[in-house]
């Protein structure tokens, strides 16, 4: 019996490779947005402190100059935030994109592993043909030789 042997196997090992490097690649996005998104909640309860602060020296009737300072620190804060708010998007992008690059990289390799194990079916199929041929002939010879082995007129 011959053994299977499948001619796109390298393909198959790089599509396997390719996956496991989109995997990879899709973690360590789905790491950085969940990152991202810490900093950004961290970053809207600082806001929220600084401006609870502001209200209170507002209320309190706290001298100019710190409710200025208080107000520019809001305001840098906001910015902060907002850059924040622009990074987590980026890094929810990203991890769309790798995980769309992920599926292609699953249905690729799915794909070639369907078409491998068809092939390891027609394989299997041709080997038993083979094998059932083989038997058949072999059956034929062995009917042949017990037909010779008889004496003539005699019949068994």
């Amino acid at each position: 019996m011959k053994l299977f042997k499948f001619p796109l196997e390298s393909m198959r090992t790089i599509r396997k490779q390719k996956e496991q490097v989109a995997q990879q690649q899709y973690a360590r996005a789905l790491v950085a947005c969940a990152e991202a998104d810490t900093q950004l909640q961290r970053a809207k309860l600082t806001l929220a402190a600084a401006w609870e602060m502001l209200e209170c020296e507002l209320g309190s009737g706290a001298l100019a100059s710190s409710i200025l300072s208080r107000r520019a620190w809001c305001t840098t804060l906001e910015k902060r935030r907002d850059e924040l708010q622009t990074a987590r998007d980026a890094a929810q992008r990203n991890a769309e994109a790798t995980f769309r690059e992920l599926v292609s990289a699953m249905r690729d390799r799915e794909a070639l592993d369907r078409f491998r194990d068809k092939s390891r079916r027609a394989h299997a199929r041709d080997v038993q043909r083979e094998e059932q041929k083989n038997f058949d002939e072999l059956a034929v010879q062995m009917n042949g030789a017990n037909d010779l082995l008889q004496p003539a007129g005699h019949p068994y």
